[in-house]
């Protein structure tokens, strides 16, 4: 029970008034981070993933931030509807996302039928449209998911490790948290 609180609490997200300010380019950024979270997981706990795509997949809209979805819904909806959010947001315009291509991918992983070539490519776009907004640490997590099943444990464990240390902020979003509590144990037990 303790849990749903935990993750009630995460929901930075759920409220449209604590984003107002918001730079689209860091909300770009952090869906990129978002994608590799959810990629990671489809990767280390499949049914994990595949709640979570489901929930998403329950409004594919994107037409307006909604309380009862996601946090990760609510982020692509605010990038997505930018002109809908600019009296919140500092906008890019140049921003644009594949949403089309977002909601097959996601589709997939509820269905646990990914097509791990769509993904691939839905990172690779990603990281075409935010080009200087992304670090180092995102395009190397995203070659290790990227070869995933040839990927030694060392790798494995920075890609979670980074993950988890590049997400955390003093409230975090829901999927941090599902993502920080199902990969234990690949991240780095320090003493």
């Amino acid at each position: 029970m303790w849990i749903n609180e935990e993750l009630l609490e995460a929901r930075y997200y759920r409220n449209l008034s604590k984003q107002y300010g918001k730079s689209v380019n860091d909300l770009a950024s952090s869906i990129f981070d978002h994608v590799l979270m959810v990629y990671t997981l489809y990767h280390v706990k499949p049914k994990v993933a595949k709640k979570y795509s489901a929930d998403m997949m329950k409004n594919v809209q994107f037409d307006g931030f909604r309380q009862s979805m996601p946090d990760f819904y609510n982020l692509l909806t605010l990038v997505i509807q930018q002109k809908k959010y600019a009296d919140k947001l500092f906008n890019n315009w140049d921003i644009k996302l594949p949403e089309l291509r977002i909601k097959r991918v996601f589709r997939q992983i509820a269905q646990e039928q990914l097509d791990l070539g769509q993904m691939d490519q839905l990172l690779m776009i990603l990281q075409r449209m935010f080009k200087g907004l992304l670090s180092g640490d995102q395009l190397i997590i995203r070659r290790i998911l990227n070869n995933w099943s040839k990927a030694n444990a060392t790798q494995r464990q920075y890609a979670v490790n980074r993950l988890v240390q590049t997400m955390r902020r003093p409230i975090n979003t829901d999927l941090y948290e599902l993502f920080k509590a199902n990969t234990k144990d690949f991240q780095k037990k320090t003493k």
